[in-house]
């Protein structure tokens, strides 16, 4: 499981402070697999800190906001497979929460054996 290392303190949500973050920032406190970030000069989230990407539940009121950005992101697919390989559990990526790129994995898995 991909975790922060150094939190912020809020795991991205305003939470107790109504402080904001950056979305893409946070990545730098995880610990990942795939540390290839070009495609996310052109995210449509980059900058975004009126929305929380990093709900504390996987949908609440600020998810399908989250979602609705990412459906106009021209790199939804790339952040997609970013989160999925780097196996994170957290935060709204591709469109999807973590549950949801579960599915998503297990399918691809499923495809990839199928044509074997």
């Amino acid at each position: 499981m991909t975790t922060p290392s150094n939190t912020t303190g809020t795991g991205g949500n305003p939470g107790s402070s109504n402080r904001k973050y950056d979305y893409m920032q946070l990545l730098s406190e995880f610990s990942l697999v795939l540390r290839d970030f070009k495609w996310m000069d052109n995210a449509a989230c980059r900058g975004r800190t009126d929305i929380d990407f990093f709900p504390e539940e996987a949908f609440n009121t600020e998810a399908p906001k989250a979602v609705a950005i990412c459906g106009t992101c021209p790199v939804k697919e790339d952040c997609l497979e970013f989160a999925v390989e780097n196996n994170v559990h957290y935060g709204i990526w591709g469109g999807m929460n973590y549950p949801q790129r579960k599915r998503y994995w297990r399918s691809r898995l499923q495809t990839d054996n199928l044509l074997r």
